[in-house]
């Protein structure tokens, strides 16, 4: 029979479920050498066992509750998807009743400049860097626009007018895949939303002017040539309540933080009063 290593020797039982030495290092593992280094002035791991029993019965009860199973969390739980638990069931149940609509709506009309959004334009690129050979560079991109140019008077022919912007841009993004040297090229040369003040002036007051669909004429700005496509463009504004709800829903937990946790500690305890705990910090190393 072989003797129990010191890893295998048991520091706690929580409702049933045994916590070993092994188990126990693999959640220090997880904290900041600083954070470790908190632990070790306060009492060291027996602390930190301490407080994890009291994070772990409240994993526990998000299975027991049916929490874990609702967010489809992994049967078997390992550290990282245990914290994940832990996290979630904080932020979804403990926390939810301190967070009202009502104080996210103030803090939206409070901070309301904090939600202002630059003027934007969704935009596609072909690019292409002027290098050693800037005339090459100009020549490449050229080349790229009159073939979509090209392509643009079949697609009237052969294409509802209704979906011949959809096509046009579906041509671009397949040229920009084959020239484009930026490194948007392998998403057909999709940008996406892009705050206009941080692209070149030349390039910013094109898309400002240009309408949905249109494609610039070729574009100089200091190290390449380029055209644009506009699929979409909307002005500098405040973000909307709905759209910032998630932004306003961590703001006013960071404000709550403190009765956040206090929920999580009264919780806790009422978990552990009323299931069974055992610890043997005689065995912890």
């Amino acid at each position: 029979m072989f003797a129990q290593t010191d890893a295998d020797k048991l520091v706690a039982r929580v409702n049933g479920k045994e916590i070993t030495n092994r188990d126990l290092d693999a959640q220090w593992a997880r904290i900041s050498p600083k954070v470790q280094e908190q632990y070790l002035k306060l009492g060291g791991k027996k602390v930190f066992l301490d407080n994890y029993i009291a994070k772990y019965l409240l994993v526990q009860e998000a299975v027991r509750s049916g929490f874990a199973a609702k967010i489809k969390a992994p049967t078997e739980l390992d550290p990282i998807a245990e914290s994940a638990l832990f996290d979630r069931y904080v932020r979804e149940v403990l926390a939810a009743p301190l967070i009202t609509e009502e104080m996210m709506r103030d803090a939206y009309t409070q901070h309301r400049d904090q939600f202002r959004v630059p003027e934007q334009a969704s935009l596609r690129m072909i690019r292409a860097l002027k290098g050693d050979n800037p005339e090459a560079a100009r020549d490449k991109v050229a080349r790229a626009m009159v073939e979509i140019f090209s392509a643009r008077a079949a697609i009237a022919k052969s294409v509802p007018a209704d979906k011949a912007l959809d096509a046009l841009a579906v041509k671009f993004s397949e040229v920009a895949a084959r020239t484009s040297d930026h490194e948007s090229a392998k998403d057909g040369g999709i940008l996406g939303w892009v705050a206009l003040r941080t692209l070149d002036p030349r390039i910013a007051e094109a898309a400002r002017s240009m309408k949905r669909g249109t494609i610039s004429g070729v574009l100089e700005s200091s190290d390449a040539y380029q055209i644009i496509l506009v699929d979409d463009y909307r002005g500098a504004d405040v973000e909307s309540y709905e759209a910032a709800k998630d932004a306003l829903h961590e703001f006013v937990l960071a404000r709550q933080s403190r009765h956040v946790m206090d929920a999580v500690q009264k919780k806790s305890a009422e978990l552990r009063a009323a299931g069974r705990v055992e610890m043997f910090p005689e065995n912890v190393r």
